[in-house]
């Protein structure tokens, strides 16, 4: 009679303990990584967005195409192409942020609202994973949906929460 392996069955308890709270001062230096990629989008500075991004990492957008809502996924290299720096203005902003931690890495989950030219144009959720490198925290990956109708659902209630601070 053969014998099989079970493995993963006996891991031990530490391994499968939830993430501890980040401490403040860990999670107040990954929001304003965050605080720096908005201002990024809000000035459309490429360098800035390059220094704060991981040129390897990818970026998912769950958008409305063609009536339907599809992933468009880009490097994050696209972003920073000057080829494509724009004339318009934009404008982001987010609030009530989700902050987990464990090791050098670390995601923020939270809704925002992007305005083009002075008008909201939509609401969603932003997702950031960073991971620290050399001491100093970066986006390596993002996603985020680009939801129209979606701004009086996920406005906060109390506007002392939005980020980046003016």
């Amino acid at each position: 009679m053969k014998q099989r392996l079970l493995i993963g069955l006996f891991l031990p308890t530490t391994l499968l303990a939830p993430a501890a709270p980040p401490a403040p001062s860990e999670q107040e230096a990954i929001l304003v990584v965050v605080d720096r990629f908005m201002h990024a989008v809000t000035t459309n500075d490429l360098k800035l967005m390059a220094e704060i991004q991981v040129a390897e990492g990818m970026t998912f957008v769950d958008r409305p195409l063609e009536g339907v809502r599809r992933i468009v996924a880009r490097p994050n290299s696209y972003w920073v192409d000057p080829a494509r720096k724009s004339t318009d203005s934009y404008r982001e902003r987010y609030w009530n942020p989700t902050v987990l931690v464990r090791g050098q890495i670390a995601v923020v989950w939270t809704p925002y609202e992007f305005w083009r030219n002075g008008k909201t144009s939509h609401c969603g959720i932003d997702s950031f994973d960073l991971v620290k490198i050399d001491g100093r925290w970066r986006v390596g990956n993002s996603m985020w949906t680009v939801e129209p109708d979606a701004c009086p659902e996920l406005r906060p209630a109390d506007p002392s929460a939005i980020r980046p601070r003016d």
